[in-house]
């Protein structure tokens, strides 16, 4: 299974602290020196509905529909993860259209050349991992990998079994 971040609606206060951190990230220079509105490009988006707002990221699918549907080939699974060539893109949008998270965007390239594929990559040049899962003051968000999904169930069957009976 792909490693991927998890969203917990209940913990998310949307302050889209995430989001900047993933742009921050993602800069050459590393910094929210110069970084507006118009220039924040995030991997992770927080949507809001009513009180409800989460985080959204890249699922890393284990099929990912977008990598197949990609004919150039920009998008491939590598290390656990959906990976991304921005050289190869040519700006179709079929990786929009099938991923079924709405979790991909294509946008030109800041320097004008070409397309720029806009999706979570896990942040795998930082050695702290995502970004996102750091810096959420809520501890809304985890990069989860499959010992980490399966304790999670268990933990969930532990509690199940542990609750009272409404019948008694």
């Amino acid at each position: 299974m792909n490693r991927f971040i998890f969203a917990d609606a209940a913990k998310c206060i949307g302050c889209r602290t995430c989001e900047v951190a993933c742009a921050v990230a993602h800069r050459a220079e590393h910094s929210v020196q110069g970084l507006t509105a118009q220039t924040l490009l995030s991997r992770i988006q927080v949507v809001k509905e009513g009180k409800v707002s989460v985080a959204l990221a890249c699922r890393q699918c284990e099929a990912a529909p977008c990598a197949g549907a990609c004919p150039t080939g920009a998008l491939w699974r590598e290390g656990g993860a959906i990976r991304m060539r921005d050289a190869d893109c040519i700006g179709c949008k079929h990786c929009m259209v099938v991923c079924p998270f709405g979790a991909i965007n294509i946008v030109a390239a800041p320097a004008g050349e070409g397309m720029q594929i806009v999706k979570c990559d896990l942040c795998h040049e930082r050695a702290g991992g995502p970004a996102c899962v750091s810096v959420c003051p809520t501890g809304a968000l985890d990069c989860l990998d499959d010992r980490a999904l399966t304790a999670a169930g268990v933990r969930k069957r532990q509690r199940t079994a542990c609750v009272p009976s409404a019948m008694e």
